[in-house]
């Protein structure tokens, strides 16, 4: 009898200890997440729901840009349309070159000689009755509707507006030299109304970044006559613009996996590039931003390549003439493309062209890509591949970056590093990606994921929470669960929420719905608790039949266990073990070693696994 109470004993001590580690290990929901659950607007599997709803607009836009004074003048018609089932009594529009504005918070200094009186707004008119009274807070306007904005309804917004673009701080864009510019951010542009937050009124302060519908564009962009225009959607009436030896070049290139040079030197020296018209026409279709750029000067290379059966991406770079590694960016950006569509992402690129202009640093735009001169040629793939990837991510797959960076730099930091891989010989990306993050892993820089993005103000605790820490964790991710599983778990994400606004509930929900495995233990750690990676050499136990290695985990991060065992008779063997050897909440695990071997060394993770003390990583142990 006693030995059936101590076993029915065990059975409810067991139970309550496997329920309680259960309850811990269980991921945080918020009540919006939970609300757009029960509205059926999101599904626990990780679709979209049955009631999921997207609102969009239809811009018509046309701006007079002087690349001398940076002025920028602008008129725009929007026809906003509410698909959501809610009533609209207000609308929020952002002003994102209000971060220039006087006495606007920042999250850094932007000097005083760029600083203005922030975005000029006039003839500001909602379903023709003008508006006079506007509320604006940092980067937001707030405009109340003469008339409620029903369900299935749409407002069409008309303004005028006058802004200064800056001409001394590129900050992701502006101008580069005398006569070269990127011009972002430029516009107003209606804020997003979503499930799961009403209005996004998040204020833009200048490291977090976006969050936006997918729109229609018809941009119609005057410059001076010697200027041309490079944007986001495809160019109307080109051969009006360039002449027939320009418009033959960009037919070619169309057709060729071979770069083809559109503009050298000696085009801008002999003036055979343009014809008179400054009047530059461009549309795009369900893209969440517009951007663009001009140039008198810069030199010009273009290609193309093929994403589908049915479809050539037409891929071009701009850049200027003394760039030491630039007239290699439009190959480059094809062969990114290519694997993107063919391998890594496992779905075609979805914008029918991208251009990379030479600026300064890396910052990606719907179709276009902003970056400047890299160090060496693995700078400038990786720059390329990374803004590249952004066209995916978010500029395909859209999160609000201002909540959930990591969805998007996080992804974008590590799904383009196989580019690397392929484009550069002899090249591990990952080994620079997980060192990075070890040396900040147990710094005051650890900043979970899941928290908001827009409250992390310190630049090096951006990076880790944003890039660094989220990219290893997707990396282990794959490692754990395999590249042909994982594949199909990006391909079938994309598919999923392609053009669309998921959360990081619904990337997690995903995973686990493809693959039929409960993540919570490796996302509750990776994901929204403070923690760092830390595994370490026990003690070595001989038995019979072989060596027991007992490794530690005294970190809160799974990481994989990867071994490198040197023997005495200079035999080597090496044992990779995925991170889900920590799936049940242990902290330590043993390793079987022969028995009949003598070890000489041993390695625990090297440069392959992030690990915030490695001292402790090497068999003897290191005096």
């Amino acid at each position: 009898m006693k030995i059936l109470v101590n076993l029915f004993l065990i059975i409810i001590f067991t139970y309550i200890g496997l329920a309680g580690y259960g309850q811990a290990t269980k991921i945080y929901h918020p009540r919006e997440i939970q609300q757009a659950y029960a509205n059926k607007t999101r599904a626990k599997n990780g679709e979209p729901g049955k009631n999921y709803f997207q609102n969009h607009a239809d811009y018509r836009i046309t701006a007079d840009f002087n690349p001398g004074s940076g002025i920028l003048k602008g008129s725009e018609r929007v026809d906003y349309y509410n698909a959501s089932g809610d009533t609209l009594k207000k609308l929020v529009v952002r002003l994102y070159m209000n971060l220039f504005k006087k006495g606007v918070e920042r999250d850094f200094s932007v000097g005083k000689k760029d600083l203005h009186d922030g975005v000029k707004i006039s003839n500001l008119r909602i379903n023709g009755h003008d508006v006079n009274a506007t509320k604006q807070r940092g980067t937001n306007m707030f405009i109340q509707l003469p008339e409620v904005l029903s369900p299935g309804e749409k407002l069409k917004l008309e303004m005028d507006w006058e802004v200064q673009m800056p001409k001394h701080v590129s900050i992701r864009m502006g101008r580069y030299g005398k006569d070269n510019w990127f011009v972002a951010y430029w516009y107003p542009q209606v804020a997003v109304y979503d499930d799961i937050s009403g209005w996004d009124t998040h204020a833009f302060t200048g490291s977090a970044e976006f969050y936006n519908d997918f729109n229609n564009y018809d941009v119609t962009i005057n410059v001076p006559d010697e200027y041309l225009v490079w944007a986001t959607g495809m160019l109307q009436d080109e051969e009006k613009h360039f002449t027939d030896k320009i418009t033959e070049r960009l037919d070619k290139a169309r057709q060729s996996d071979s770069v083809i040079p559109v503009i050298r030197e000696r085009n801008l020296e002999n003036n055979d590039i343009l014809k008179q018209n400054h009047s530059w026409h461009y549309t795009a279709s369900e893209i969440p931003d517009f951007a663009f750029a001009v140039s008198k000067t810069y030199l010009w290379d273009a290609t193309s390549v093929q994403v589908n059966e049915e479809r050539r991406v037409f891929v071009d770079a701009v850049y200027k003439k003394d760039s030491k590694d630039f007239h290699k960016v439009a190959g480059i950006s094809a062969e990114t493309i290519k694997l993107f569509s063919e391998e890594i992402m496992g779905v075609p690129f979805p914008h029918p062209s991208l251009t990379a202009f030479n600026g300064s640093g890396g910052m990606e735009f719907p179709m276009m890509i902003n970056d400047g001169d890299a160090r060496d040629m693995k700078g400038t793939v990786h720059v390329t591949a990374h803004e590249i990837g952004h066209n995916y991510f978010p500029f395909y797959v859209m999160t609000n970056e201002s909540y959930y960076a990591f969805m998007d730099e996080g992804m974008a930091s590590f799904l383009p590093r196989e580019v690397e891989k392929e484009l550069i010989e002899d090249y591990h990306p990952f080994g620079s990606l997980i060192q990075g993050y070890a040396h900040e892993s147990a710094s005051f820089k650890q900043v979970p994921p899941m928290v908001k993005s827009y409250m992390i103000g310190d630049y090096g605790a951006y990076r880790t929470h944003a890039y660094t820490r989220p990219a290893n964790a997707f990396y282990f991710l794959r490692d754990m669960l395999g590249e042909e599983l994982f594949g199909k778990v990006i391909e079938e994400y994309i598919t999923r929420w392609a053009r669309k606004h998921p959360t990081p509930y619904d990337f997690f929900n995903t995973v686990e719905d493809v693959t039929g495995k409960e993540l919570d233990w490796y996302w509750k750690p990776w994901f929204f608790d403070m923690g760092y990676p830390d595994l370490a050499i026990g003690d070595i136990k001989n038995t019979q039949e072989s060596k027991k290695l007992v490794i530690h985990r005294k970190g809160k991060l799974p990481v994989p266990i990867k071994l490198q065992v040197i023997f005495k008779d200079e035999q080597e063997m090496n044992k990779d073990i995925s991170a889900e050897v920590w799936k049940n909440g242990k902290d330590e695990y043993r390793v079987d070693l022969p028995a009949d071997k003598e070890i000489d060394y041993i390695l625990l993770g090297g440069n392959r696994v992030p690990d915030a003390f490695p001292g402790n990583n090497v068999y003897p142990e290191q005096k």
